[in-house]
């Protein structure tokens, strides 16, 4: 179709670099990056956070994997992008910072996990929405994947971008959220 009548974008005619993969819970998450390692051994998983390092690394450990198919971004470099394809195991607060780190990757449709009961998550009251979909039938392993999580997720990092004056480092997303937003 050459035009639409309405104006309206096509299905599928966002282009965005990433794609969300939200689950309820962290370990829900954690259970579906093992099972990608798995079956794509040539991934590699990268942590905006030390913690979040620390907790998948150990994750990975106890459930059989090599825990060096995770990194952190103070660690990545191009060298241990080759031949691997990167997948976020988090999101960073702000979405520029997530840009800025991948400007010249050549990847697009970059996999991002998240959790809903991950602190950015719940700094727009996430913590509501998973009884509700937990009571409308969601298991706890399904995956939440859609264009228009990818959207809330930029607009809701964008309002967090709008209350950050001078932003100061953390070990954690819940110590960034603590520190950055007054």
């Amino acid at each position: 179709m050459l035009f639409n009548l309405f104006g309206k974008k096509e299905e599928g005619a966002d282009n965005h670099v990433f794609v969300d993969k939200a689950y309820i819970s962290t370990i829900a998450k954690m259970n579906a990056c093992a099972a990608l390692a798995r079956k794509e051994p040539e991934r590699l998983f990268i942590c905006w956070f030390t913690e979040t390092a620390v907790k998948f690394k150990e994750f990975f450990r106890q459930q059989g994997l090599d825990e060096n198919l995770i990194t952190d971004t103070h660690h990545l470099h191009a060298s241990k992008l080759v031949n691997k394809k990167p997948v976020f195991v988090e999101h960073y607060p702000l979405h520029t910072k997530e840009l800025e780190l991948i400007t010249n990757w050549d990847a697009d449709n970059i996999i991002v996990f998240s959790a809903m009961d991950e602190p950015l998550f719940k700094h727009f009251g996430s913590e509501k929405l998973i009884p509700l979909m937990k009571m409308m039938g969601m298991k706890e392993e399904e995956v939440i994947e859609h264009s228009m999580v990818s959207k809330s997720i930029i607009k809701g990092q964008e309002k967090i971008a709008e209350q950050v004056t001078l932003e100061q480092t953390a070990n954690s997303q819940e110590e960034w959220m603590r520190k950055n937003i007054k």
